[in-house]
């Protein structure tokens, strides 16, 4: 890649992406007005205004919504009310538990530090992350603790690809990113250990290390543009092009044929449903005519070989919408008559876009590369380390 391509990426990349830190806006639609912070391991040190104080590991921060201001207790008793407060780890990286008291949450554990503001009486707390710990928390939270070393570094690129491509998503509220799943599910840090439960996860290891593995790499497209990471559950043997779900083309989300996840447990669905509602779907919901010549012909008898974009050749009726409109586990079904009903045998799970996960696990089973596996579900993508575009430039 020539220095104008690395010059060019770089434009195009948020102005944040070179950061090794992320904000993460924690439980923001909870209105928390009473939470507790304890450190884990290390000390760490509050700012409250402008005053500091230290708080060891045997200690913990009590802090409470209090007319417009944040009040502060400790175990040593009353601090103080402030207008912000920040937490931060004396050392390099801490950890630290963190109580939603009211309303009442779980325990959770998060990584590095964290900042207390007030935010229409309630209030904000923040997350100020490594990265590659914030990726590693996320991987974890989505996919859980039962795969491979493999398929934990697709995840933790697509993870961070997602991430960067959406860093100014929260920027009116002065945080980069939530917790929620419209930014990935976020429930704290990669712990071995579940700070409520005491239950062990091995596998949180290796999550760990795949990030650390994989830190920086993301997925560009041909225009040196961050993808749209998109991924599901299980394609049921053939994944879908983007604009057949988004109605938005984009060059690298292309229908790929998947064998890999044809045994997966969201591989094969069934659903029953009366004719008579389905034939009044089609009428009243979808504007077709029961008078016509073909109507009762393809209501009755739909068949996807490969997977359409639209019911029956008609194109005021996408397919995506009927999975939405009937919940359907999938758009790619056929339907066949079965006395007075309609069976719809649908294939996978989730939107059919990007990247299919149980194909992903069961590829990477067979011990092919995390590379390979990205390259198999986005087309004519390059993945790049962006840590090392400066120097490059040098």
């Amino acid at each position: 890649m020539n220095s104008i391509r690395i010059l060019a990426l770089l434009f195009f990349l948020p102005y944040s992406i070179m950061a090794t830190t992320v904000s993460v806006g924690i439980l923001v639609s909870k209105k928390l007005t009473t939470v507790i912070f304890s450190p884990l391991s290390g000390d760490y040190v509050i700012t409250a205004d402008s005053a500091r104080i230290i708080l060891d590991n045997k200690d913990l921060a009590y802090l409470t919504y209090s007319n417009g201001k944040i009040a502060l207790k400790t175990l040593k008793g009353e601090i103080g009310i402030y207008s912000t407060i920040r937490i931060e780890s004396v050392r390099e990286s801490g950890t630290f538990k963190f109580k939603p008291v009211i309303p009442y949450g779980r325990l959770r554990s998060y990584d590095d530090d964290l900042e207390i503001r007030v935010v229409q009486q309630h209030l904000r707390i923040i997350n100020h992350v490594n990265l590659d710990k914030y990726v590693a928390g996320v991987v974890k939270s989505e996919i859980g603790i039962t795969s491979s070393l493999e398929l934990y570094k697709v995840q933790a690129i697509i993870c961070r690809t997602y991430s960067l491509s959406n860093f100014r998503k929260h920027e009116e509220e002065d945080y980069q990113l939530c917790d929620k799943v419209h930014c990935q599910v976020y429930a704290g840090r990669c712990a071995v250990t579940d700070p409520e439960t005491g239950i062990m996860y091995a596998g949180a290891e290796k999550i760990a290390r795949a990030a650390e593995i994989t830190s920086g790499i993301i997925i560009v497209d041909d225009n040196l543009e961050l993808v749209t990471a998109a991924f599901h559950s299980n394609c049921g043997g053939q994944t879908a092009n983007s604009e057949d779900v988004w109605s938005k083309f984009l060059p690298y989300l292309r229908s790929v044929r998947d064998t890999f996840c044809y045994r997966g447990r969201n591989a094969r669905w069934k659903r029953r449903i009366p004719e008579r509602k389905w034939i009044s779907y089609l009428t009243k919901s979808c504007g077709l005519d029961p008078a016509s010549s073909n109507f009762t012909k393809n209501a009755t008898a739909f068949t996807q070989g490969n997977r359409a974009r639209y019911y029956a050749g008609h194109s005021n009726i996408p397919l995506h919408k009927i999975r939405k409109d009937w919940k359907f586990k999938s758009a790619y079904f056929s339907i066949y008559k079965q006395y007075e009903d309609l069976i719809f045998s649908g294939k996978g799970f989730g939107h059919g876009v990007g990247m299919c996960q149980q194909g992903a696990m069961r590829m990477a089973e067979y011990h092919i590369d995390y590379k390979k596996i990205i390259h198999h579900y986005y087309t004519d993508v390059t993945l790049i380390e962006i840590g090392s575009l400066k120097y490059l430039l040098k």
